[in-house]
């Protein structure tokens, strides 16, 4: 099992008297902390077209944490695949695992946002054969091999690219997503499945559609990867944890109930979030003590703690918030969590 921290997701709410530099520079200290304390991980996610700044460039973020360290483990969750151009994914993946020593996992979604395929002339109809395609292109590219590829979407006559990863065959690739397709995506053509741990039921129930496809390929369902993405928070005793992370909390949910009601966008070219139900947020919020934190991690663990490739990713940092907050945050859960966790 490995301990990761993020997502990482570089945004600046509206009104905050952050900058992006700050937010960068914090952000590469926050995850040279938490390679010190013991983090196995560190991970970032994308979107486009942001009012807030979500994270459009996730190579480039993640080339600076592998210059800022040296062993921790580099993740997207998760590149946005039909976005981009599956030659171009291959040579930077490529070149960041080389810069990174070999430390790069590879997660891709299909998205889901109409304004993101709009912003880059992409018909979200091709969506789930671009992922398809792109994964079948990257592997073939990180051999290293002279290739063609005549695909219903992407077309390639005798390309190349070099260099190939660090690691041999290409980063781990793992698929994101929330139907039953993406499940058996992840079983059959990925390395493993990345997702949310809110409903563990429904993680049990995408596990077991990954494994039973990758049974029937005929694929060893044991050696799959599993991420689980997580919001956190530990704080000290007599410290109101919600109140320290709600407005960030607020933003992070936020911003995708109000992209689904059609903010940034040419019609509504502003972002206000909102979160319809902010109980659910909360819930779904590992935060408190530390031991209260390890008593709501622990459940995840119970269910998919004997994998042979585990990853729990917990989200510290949340929109808006100063980096002290946040590095104390990690702090303790570097000193206090993560110990009880593996030992357990």
């Amino acid at each position: 099992m490995r301990i990761g921290i993020g997502l990482f997701t570089g945004q600046v709410p509206a009104g905050s008297d952050r900058t992006f530099e700050r937010e960068y520079r914090e952000t590469l200290e926050l995850v040279r902390l938490a390679e010190a304390l013991g983090f196995d991980s560190a991970w970032v996610s994308e979107h486009h077209g942001s009012s807030d700044g979500y994270l459009p460039s996730l190579m480039v973020m993640l080339a600076a944490f592998a210059e800022a360290t040296s062993h921790i483990r580099l993740g997207t969750g998760v590149v946005l695949a039909p976005l981009h151009d599956p030659i171009r994914l291959a040579e930077d993946a490529a070149v960041l695992d080389q810069i990174s020593g070999g430390r790069l996992t590879l997660g891709l979604g299909l998205g889901w946002r109409p304004e993101e395929f709009r912003m880059f002339g992409v018909p979200s109809s091709d969506r789930r054969r671009r992922t398809e395609e792109t994964i079948e292109i990257c592997r073939r590219a990180w051999s290293g091999k002279r290739f063609s590829f005549d695909g219903e979407i992407f077309r390639f006559d005798r390309v190349r690219v070099m260099p190939t990863p660090a690691q041999q065959g290409g980063p781990p690739i793992l698929i994101g997503g929330y139907a039953a397709a993406s499940f058996r995506r992840a079983g059959t053509i990925g390395d493993g499945y990345i997702g949310d741990a809110e409903d563990l039921e429904a993680v049990r129930g995408a596990v077991a559609e990954m494994e039973r496809s990758a049974r029937e390929a005929g694929r060893d369902p044991s050696a799959l990867h599993l991420a689980l993405m997580q919001n956190a928070f530990v704080v000290e005793e007599q410290t109101d944890a919600w109140a320290a992370i709600r407005r960030g909390v607020i933003q992070q949910w936020g911003v995708y109930e109000a992209w689904d009601a059609g903010h940034d966008t040419p019609e509504h070219d502003s972002l206000e979030p909102f979160v319809e139900n902010e109980e659910a947020s909360r819930d779904a919020t590992a935060m408190g003590t530390a031991e209260e934190v390890v008593h709501a991690l622990r459940p995840a663990l119970e269910l998919f703690g004997d994998r042979r490739e585990l990853d729990l990713v917990v989200r510290l940092h949340y929109p808006g918030m100063s980096f002290d907050e946040t590095a104390r945050a990690v702090e303790l859960f570097g000193e206090r969590v993560i110990p009880v966790l593996k030992g357990s």
